[in-house]
């Protein structure tokens, strides 16, 4: 009797060790995978300007945070507030609440003069998440302590309108 348990016993190790091998080997494929496609792309979010913009530039007027406080002319308050931060290199950060949770994502920005005969400026800026840039006018109202957004859709002008403020709660 005790030769067949130290059979059954060998047998369970070796399933044992052949199972331990399996896991490990699957585990060091993901690592590899996981590894290698942080290799290619250094797992770092570096958006580049658009194509055709010409002598991109980063305004320092726009550096530090803003706060939503109108959009259309509406006052915003509550979970509809959000804010933007301009790091002064061409990065930033987006915080916002969704469903009464706060979260923040990257966001990186180019500068330009005005073009198609407008008098303001133009940014764009591209919102890690979502991938494709938004392009829109800004200017300057309040001895720069407002920050004055607009772009056009199929609908008329959207305008939102940002304060200055000393930092985001979050």
């Amino acid at each position: 009797m005790k030769k067949l348990c130290s059979c059954a016993s060998a047998r369970m190790k070796r399933k044992h060790n052949l199972a331990s091998r399996l896991l490990l080997a699957v585990v060091m494929i993901g690592a590899g995978v996981g590894l290698s496609s942080c290799y290619i792309d250094g797992g770092v979010w570096n958006p580049s300007p658009p194509y055709d913009w010409n002598n991109t530039f980063y305004d320092q007027n726009l550096n530090g945070y803003w706060q939503l406080v109108q959009i259309n002319g509406r006052n915003v308050g509550g979970y509809d507030v959000n804010y933007l931060f301009f790091g002064g290199n061409g990065r930033g950060r987006y915080y916002y609440y969704d469903r009464g949770a706060r979260y923040w994502e990257n966001t990186a920005y180019w500068c330009q003069d005005a073009v198609s005969g407008s008098t303001y400026y133009q940014i764009n800026l591209q919102y890690e998440s979502s991938g494709a840039p938004t392009t829109m006018n800004y200017y300057f109202a309040d001895r720069g302590r407002t920050l004055v957004m607009q772009w056009w859709t199929n609908g008329g002008t959207v305008q939102y309108v940002y304060a200055s403020v000393p930092y985001a709660p979050w």
